[in-house]
């Protein structure tokens, strides 16, 4: 496997899918999380006659949509095949013991 230079080309593409895919998955799964919940609050009032506020619920589920979405993009991200390159996970040539020697410790 040949290992290329990293170009400011091929950093923005890569930063390009990471920044719209994010954004988009973010934006799309809030908005659908904040209505599904705030409907069903709403319904909950109605029918109860209380005043439950969900502001901390959708917040909270807003915020593990987030971590499980860039999970996601992560993973598109490694998988997906760029013009003139892909991103690859490679096992390290150093073994493990050779690394810890080359580790700098301030006195």
């Amino acid at each position: 496997m040949q290992e290329l230079e990293l170009t400011d080309g091929r950093i923005v593409r890569v930063w390009w899918l990471l920044t719209w895919r994010s954004f988009a998955g973010a934006f799309v799964g809030g908005f659908v999380i904040s209505f599904v919940i705030h409907f069903g609050i709403g319904f909950f009032n109605k029918v109860s006659g209380a005043t439950l506020d969900g502001g901390f619920i959708v917040w909270l589920f807003n915020a593990l949509w987030m971590f499980f979405w860039q999970f996601i993009v992560v993973r598109m991200m490694l998988r997906k095949h760029y013009k003139g390159f892909r991103l690859a996970i490679v096992a390290d040539d150093v073994p493990e013991a050779a690394e810890a020697s080359h580790t700098v410790t301030s006195a």
